[in-house]
């Protein structure tokens, strides 16, 4: 085994162990306001996400291609982007209350492409190293990224929102943002993530018809974007047009995430990658 499958290998182990250390860190920081957790939770944090970097660089050297071919490396790229968006909004904000429960989904998130993970192995298809396909593949899991965060934030507005109303302040009262600050990052996560994975849509639905004409329509992780795109849309409109409140978009985006996280799952199973990936020359 050369030096980088090595690394590879440890690395998947590695990865959600590091993350999980930042975890019970932050956790300690929120369940019992621990000062020497605080200084030390974002060192193991960027440790972590360090380390994924040097993962994902090594991952894209082996397979000469942006890795997104298979499911186990679209998660471990979101789980990337996740860990880096929570520590740039913490770096900027100071504000540490909701790292336990970001970084617990992100060590979820790269467990599971750990334990989905195959061996990996260099595609031949000439779509892989198109800069249209890396295109596309980069806003998709930039969207789902930010789908993961939105939830996240869905998940403490409804427990604080819990809270509140009956009036029982016990875990999360006094210890994260008012639900004011959380339905803003709630939906600033959502219309960030629509609107990426709009151009994803877009970009696939273009070229996927110019490579393979009408068979990418049956592909069913193009379906499964499809409706993820309409059911965030829709959410969306009804808060945009105030028939929904917080709560309701709350409960969408924790659905949306499950029903994302599910079907990704499954389709591994059945299918094994994002696509079929079919040759440009196939007919």
């Amino acid at each position: 085994m050369s030096p980088l499958e090595l690394f590879l290998s440890a690395a998947v182990v590695l990865l959600p162990l590091a993350y999980l250390l930042a975890a019970v860190a932050y956790g300690r920081v929120f369940f019992a306001g621990d000062r020497r957790a605080e200084r030390f939770a974002p060192g193991l944090l960027l440790a972590a996400l360090a380390l994924h970097l040097v993962y994902l660089a090594a991952l894209t050297v082996k397979l000469r291609h942006f890795p997104a071919a298979t499911i186990a490396e679209g998660l471990s790229v979101v789980a990337l982007a996740v860990g880096l968006t929570y520590a740039l909004v913490e770096w900027r904000g100071r504000e540490r209350s909701t790292g336990f429960w970001i970084v617990s989904v992100v060590f979820f998130i790269q467990l599971l492409a750990s334990v989905l993970r195959r061996p990996e192995a260099a595609h031949e298809s000439e779509v892989l190293k198109s800069a249209v396909f890396a295109a596309h593949a980069f806003l998709a899991l930039m969207a789902y990224a930010a789908f993961v965060m939105a939830a996240a934030y869905g998940f403490l507005f409804l427990e604080l929102y819990r809270e509140l109303k009956s009036g029982l302040f016990s875990l999360f009262y006094g210890k994260l943002p008012p639900l004011e600050v959380l339905e803003r990052m709630m939906a600033g996560a959502l219309h960030v993530g629509w609107i990426a994975l709009t151009g994803a849509v877009g970009i696939g639905a273009v070229w996927a018809h110019r490579l393979y004409g009408a068979r990418w329509a049956s592909d069913p992780i193009i379906l499964l974007t499809i409706a993820t795109w309409t059911l965030y849309g829709l959410a969306l409109l009804l808060r945009r047009s105030r028939r929904w409140q917080g709560r309701q978009t709350a409960v969408v985006s924790l659905a949306g995430l499950c029903a994302i996280l599910v079907s990704l799952v499954v389709v591994n199973f059945v299918v094994g990658d994002f696509h079929g990936f079919p040759g440009v020359d196939e007919p």
